[in-house]
């Protein structure tokens, strides 16, 4: 037992400089030893050719070449694109609008059907959240059908067409289909002073607006030609417009 309760000094446990450096050139020496041994083990294994320096080539080598990801060359015609997939639709949400979803009867006859005659693989189902959708069943199957279609993708060059721009452009009627042609007057609107510049209809058709050189705006009546009220501005009418909503009933005169 110790005489006194005093902690152990460091020097006990903790090595000197001195120590440190001896453990660090035996350690070094050591690996400067084992490493010249294991050299010349192997260049003794060399010169009793049990270690080839270059070993041959072995011809079973299978060379694997992608399809789709090789540069073209200048002899060759350049690759294929892939087939895309398709783009999802409504079905596939989980939380599709109330007309995809089948009913029990559509339910009932989609499960009696054989999976060949299935329209889709799956029938849309509504959840409340994204968290409650279950994994997808057809997962694994989906992704197989997918690596078939890139394997067995037809390799078939599609050309495109060659439009002419002169066949897009629609065919008019022949004038003599259109025959008989307006040949008479039925309303005639005229202004007292001057020469009318501009018109304007009203979208429901029922009044008419016009203006004259003098400055007279004129507001018509259509259906029977009347001069319901007059204007005067000062100058020339340039612009009349009509405005485009129908619950309201209003022009503005441009000068």
């Amino acid at each position: 037992m110790p005489l006194s309760a005093a902690p152990e000094p460091k020097r006990r446990f903790i090595p000197s400089k001195w120590e440190k450096q001896k453990v660090c050139l035996s350690i070094a020496a050591l690996s400067y030893y084992l490493t010249f041994y294991k050299v010349m083990k192997i260049v003794r294994a060399i010169r009793q050719g049990k270690i080839l320096p270059h070993k041959p080539k072995t011809t079973n080598k299978v060379d694997v070449y992608a399809i789709w990801s090789d540069q073209p060359s200048s002899l060759q015609q350049p690759p294929l694109p892939p087939p895309k997939l398709r783009l999802p639709t409504n079905y596939e949400s989980y939380n599709p609008p109330e007309e995809y979803l089948p009913t029990e009867e559509e339910r009932k006859e989609w499960e009696d059907k054989d999976p060949e005659d299935r329209e889709r693989d799956y029938l849309p189902q509504k959840y409340s959240s994204l968290r409650l959708v279950p994994a997808y069943d057809n997962f694994i199957k989906e992704r197989f059908s997918r690596q078939l279609d890139l394997y067995l993708a037809p390799r078939v060059q599609r050309v495109k067409l060659n439009i002419d721009p002169q066949s897009l452009i629609p065919k008019l009627p022949s004038p003599n289909t259109l025959k008989p042609f307006p040949n008479y007057q039925s309303l005639t609107f005229s202004h007292a002073k001057g020469q009318a510049r501009c018109l304007g209809v009203s979208p429901e058709g029922t009044w008419a607006v016009s203006g004259d050189e003098g400055g007279v705006v004129s507001l018509w009546e259509v259906n029977v030609g009347h001069e319901v009220k007059r204007w005067t501005f000062d100058g020339k009418i340039n612009v009349i417009d009509w405005c485009p909503r129908t619950d309201v009933s209003y022009f503005v005169v441009g000068v």
